[in-house]
C-alpha cells in the first residue's frame, strides 16, 4: 500500500471511530437541543409577555452575576496561596476544593439547609451559646440562599482555574523576572496579576453559566415567583402547564445568553493559554517559601474557612440521618429512626438500584464514546488530506457541546422531538445522563492520547500496526487508568442527575435523588439524609473504583 493510500485507510479508519460518538451527539443531543429552541420560534401565539419573561430573566442575570462575585471572594485568595508557592498544607486545601464539584447538586441543597438553615447547625450553635430561641441566620427561601449556595458549589472552579494559570505563568515568567532584579511584589503587579486575568475572566464565566443554568438549587431554594430562573420556569410550563412552545421560548432566551457566556469561556481559556505557551517546556518545581507568622496565620485562617464552608454541609448530611428527636420538647440523640423509616417505605432500596442501573449504563456509555472520540481525534492529526482537521474539529465540537447546555432544555427537547411515550423511558435517561457526562469522560481521554509518547506509537506503525491495533494494544492499556477515572466521575454526574428524571416525568420510576428531593420537600429531611448518605457512599465508592490499583498500576498516561 502506498503512502497515500495509507493516508486514504487512516482517514476512514479515523471517520469510522467518529461515526458513533457524532451519531450519539446528534440523535441525543444536537436534535433534540434544536428541537426545543425552535419550539420557541416556530408556534404561532408562543411570545410571553414582557411583564412576565422579563423579571424573570433579569432575578436569573442577576443572581447568577452576585453568585459569581460570591464564588471570586472565595476562591481568589485560595488560588493565589496554591499559584504562587508551596506551602504545608496546600494539599490538604486542593483536596477539599474538589469535593463540592463531585457533590451531586441535590446534596449540594441539602446540606446547605442543614448547616445554614434556619434550624441549622449554626444557628442551633448560636442559640445554645446565647440562649436566645432564634438564631442568626435566616436565608433560607431568600435569594441570599441561592447566591451562598452557587457560591458555595462553584468556588472550588475559582480556585483550580485561577490557581492552575497563576502557577503556569509563575513558572513561565517568574524565574526570568527574578534574573532582571524584580522583586516578589514587583513579579506579583506587573506579570502575575495582569497575565492571570484571562484565567479570572475565564472562571468568572464558567461560574456565570452554572449558576445561571441551575435548577435544583434555585427549584429547592428559590422563594417564590419573585425569586425563579428561567430553568425553573421552563420546567413549569412544561410540566405543569404542559405548554412546551413557551417553554421553548424561554429555552431559547437561556441558550443565548448561556451560549455567549460559553463562547466567551473559550476564548478567554485559549488566551490564557497562549500566555503560558511552553511552560511544560520551562516547568519547574515551585519552590517552597519562607512566609512570615501572619502570612502563615492567614493561610491556616483561609484552610479552616474553606473546610468550614465545604466539610460542615457535606458532613452534616450522614451525621444528621442518625439524630433523631422523639417530641418537640425532648434533645436530639443517636437513633436508626430515619434509616428504619426508609427501609419501611419499602421505596429505598429500589431507587438505590434504579440510581446504580442508570449510573453504570450511562457511565459506560459516556466511557465508549469518549473512547471513540479521543480515538478519532488523535488519528485524524496524522498527515493526512485536509478534511481530517475537519474531522478532528466536527467530532471535538460535537461531543463537547452539551457542556455549554441545560438538562432542563435538553430534557424539553426529548418531549418535543420524540413524544412522551419514547422519551419516557430508562434508555431516554441513559442516553441523556451519557451525553452530559460525554464532554468530561472525552476531555480525560483526549489528555490521555496526547500524553502518549509518540515513539510508541510509531514503533507500533514500523512492526505493522495499523490504526485499529494501535488504539486497541498499545494506547487502551497505557492509559487504562484514565479510562477508569472517566468511568467513575461519569457514574457520579448520572448518580446526582435529577433534571432528566424530573423533567421526563417518570416520577414513578423513583432514583434516589428524586427520592432525597421529595423528602426534602415534605420537609422530612431527616429521611432525606438517610438517602443523602446512600447516595455519598455510592458516589465514594465510585471515585474510590476509579482509584482502585493505582499503586500496581503504573500506566497512568
Amino acid at each position: 500500500m502506498g503512502k497515500s493510500g495509507y493516508h486514504r485507510y487512516e482517514n476512514r479508519v479515523s471517520w469510522a471511530f467518529a461515526l458513533l460518538p457524532l451519531g450519539a451527539a446528534g440523535a441525543a443531543f444536537i436534535l433534540p437541543y434544536a428541537s426545543a429552541l425552535a419550539g420557541g420560534i416556530l408556534r404561532e401565539g408562543a411570545a410571553l409577555p414582557g411583564e412576565t419573561l422579563l423579571p424573570v430573566l433579569a432575578f436569573t442575570v442577576r443572581q447568577a452575576g452576585l453568585s459569581t462575585l460570591t464564588a471570586l471572594a472565595l476562591g481568589l485568595p485560595g488560588a493565589w496561596l496554591l499559584g504562587t508557592g508551596r506551602f504545608r498544607g496546600a494539599a490538604l486545601i486542593r483536596a477539599l476544593t474538589g469535593i463540592p464539584f463531585a457533590m451531586p447538586p441535590i446534596l449540594v441543597v441539602l446540606g446547605f439547609v442543614l448547616f445554614f438553615g434556619n434550624s441549622g447547625w449554626i444557628n442551633r450553635f448560636f442559640m445554645a451559646a446565647t440562649g436566645r430561641e432564634e438564631g442568626p441566620l435566616r436565608l433560607l427561601y431568600r435569594p441570599a440562599a441561592i447566591i451562598l449556595a452557587h457560591g458555595f458549589y462553584n468556588f472550588p472552579l475559582v480556585i483550580r482555574l485561577v490557581g492552575d494559570g497563576l502557577s503556569q505563568t509563575k513558572n513561565t515568567y517568574g524565574a526570568a523576572a527574578a534574573s532582571l532584579g524584580a522583586s516578589g511584589l514587583k513579579t506579583a503587579l506587573t506579570i502575575l496579576l495582569p497575565l492571570s486575568l484571562p484565567a479570572v475572566a475565564a472562571a468568572s464565566l464558567l461560574t456565570f453559566l452554572y449558576s445561571f443554568t441551575s435548577f435544583s438549587v434555585v427549584l429547592v431554594l428559590g422563594g417564590g415567583p419573585k425569586a425563579t430562573t428561567l430553568a425553573v420556569e421552563i420546567y413549569r410550563y412544561a410540566r405543569i402547564s404542559l405548554d412546551y412552545h413557551r417553554a421553548g421560548l424561554l429555552a431559547l432566551v437561556e441558550t443565548l445568553i448561556a451560549g455567549s457566556a460559553f463562547l466567551a469561556f473559550l476564548f478567554f481559556e485559549r488566551r490564557g493559554r497562549a500566555l503560558t505557551a511552553g511552560t511544560e517546556l520551562r516547568y519547574r518545581v515551585m519552590e517552597k517559601q519562607n512566609r512570615s507568622l501572619p502570612a502563615r496565620l492567614g493561610i491556616t485562617l483561609y484552610g479552616l474557612v474553606t473546610a468550614f464552608f465545604v466539610l460542615g454541609p457535606l458532613i452534616s448530611v450522614p451525621v444528621e440521618s442518625f439524630l433523631y428527636k422523639p417530641s418537640r420538647a425532648a434533645p436530639r440523640g443517636f437513633s436508626l429512626h430515619w434509616w428504619r423509616s426508609l427501609e419501611t417505605a419499602g421505596t429505598v432500596f429500589p431507587a438505590l438500584g434504579r440510581s446504580l442501573i442508570l449510573a453504570v449504563l450511562s457511565a459506560t456509555l459516556a466511557s465508549l464514546l469518549a473512547v471513540l472520540a479521543a480515538a478519532a481525534v488523535k488519528t485524524a492529526e496524522k498527515p493526512l488530506p485536509e478534511r481530517s482537521g475537519f474531522l478532528g474539529t466536527l467530532v471535538r465540537i460535537g461531543v463537547t457541546a452539551p457542556l455549554s447546555s441545560s438538562g432542563i432544555v435538553l430534557s424539553l427537547g426529548w418531549l418535543m422531538l420524540y413524544g412522551r411515550d419514547h422519551a419516557r423511558s430508562l434508555w431516554a435517561v441513559v442516553l441523556i445522563h451519557g451525553v452530559i457526562a460525554l464532554p468530561f469522560a472525552f476531555n480525560s481521554l483526549s489528555q490521555g492520547f496526547n500524553g502518549l509518547p509518540e515513539n510508541l506509537l510509531h514503533a507500533a506503525s514500523v512492526f505493522g500496526g495499523g490504526p485499529v491495533k494501535r488504539i486497541l494494544t498499545v494506547a487502551l492499556p497505557l492509559f487504562f487508568r484514565r479510562i477508569r477515572s472517566a468511568w467513575a466521575f461519569s457514574a457520579v454526574l448520572s448518580l446526582g442527575e435529577l433534571n432528566a428524571v424530573l423533567m421526563l416525568g417518570m416520577e414513578e420510576w423513583e432514583t434516589l435523588p428524586l427520592l432525597i428531593y421529595r423528602a426534602a420537600g415534605a420537609y422530612r429531611y431527616g429521611t432525606a439524609c438517610a438517602g443523602g448518605a446512600l447516595l455519598i457512599l455510592c458516589c465514594a465508592g465510585a471515585l474510590l473504583l476509579s482509584e482502585a490499583g493505582s499503586g500496581r498500576n503504573g500506566h497512568g498516561a
